[in-house]
Parts: C-alpha cells; sequence; structure tokens
C-alpha cells in the first residue's frame, strides 16, 4: 500500500484529515524501517540455519555411507564364514547339519536385513524431521 492510499484509508476511517506532513505518518515510516530491517534479519538467520541442516544432511549421508559399507564388509565375512563352514562338514552330517545352517544363516540374514531398514528408516525420519 502506497503512502497516498494510506493516509486516504486512515482518513476514511477516522474522519480525520491528513496531509503528508502530518507527523502521524513519521510512526507508518519507522514501523517500515523497523521491519524491513527485521526481515533482513531473519532472511539472515533462515539462510544460516538451511547452511546449518544442509551441512547436518550431509554429514549424515557420510555417516550412512561408511556404516554401509561397513555392514557389507561385515556380511561378506559372515557368507565367507558360512561357506568354510559348510565346506568343512562332514559328509555324513552333512545334510541335517546343512539344513540347521540354511535356517541358522536365513535367520541371521533376515536380522541384519531388518536391522538394516530400521537404520535407515530411523536416519530417513531424523532428516525429515530436521528438513
Amino acid at each position: 500500500m502506497n503512502k497516498k492510499e494510506l493516509i486516504e484509508e486512515i482518513a476514511k476511517k477516522h474522519h480525520i484529515i491528513l496531509d503528508e506532513n502530518d507527523p502521524i505518518l513519521a510512526v507508518v515510516s519507522a514501523n517500515e524501517i523497523i521491519f524491513d530491517d527485521f526481515l533482513k534479519k531473519i532472511d539472515l538467520l533462515f539462510t544460516k540455519h538451511k547452511t546449518d541442516l544442509e551441512s547436518y544432511k550431509f554429514n549424515i549421508f557420510n555417516e550412512i555411507r561408511e556404516y554401509s559399507k561397513s555392514n557389507q564388509e561385515a556380511l561378506k565375512d559372515i557368507l565367507i564364514q558360512a561357506q568354510t563352514n559348510q565346506n568343512t562338514i562332514k559328509p555324513s552330517q552333512e545334510k541335517t547339519e546343512d539344513t540347521k545352517e540354511k535356517k541358522n544363516t536365513n535367520i541371521n540374514f533376515w536380522i541384519i536385513a531388518i536391522a538394516g531398514q530400521i537404520i535407515f528408516l530411523l536416519v530417513g525420519l531424523i532428516i525429515g524431521i530436521t528438513i
């Protein structure tokens, strides 16, 4: 709203005569200056907060990437160990222990897979909440 429209609105609402040199308009100008300064400060804080969140998100992604790599290495070690154990089983016990080991391997795999999914879900929620 420009100055003339503001003067007309105030004059119409309060049934008074105002001109551009009326001292009451100094208050309006002061409010505009204060409000503009406030907007600048808010904009700076918003920019800083956004930068901080981007940095935080980048750090979380790096931690997730490192954690994922370590989990992949652990899973590879478990797989190698399971294959080694499978090759060392005696032939007579092989069938009974093979099914038990497959069940144990399947259970271990599902536990690790579910734990990984829960971790990724929680990290996603944390990122979603902070953004």
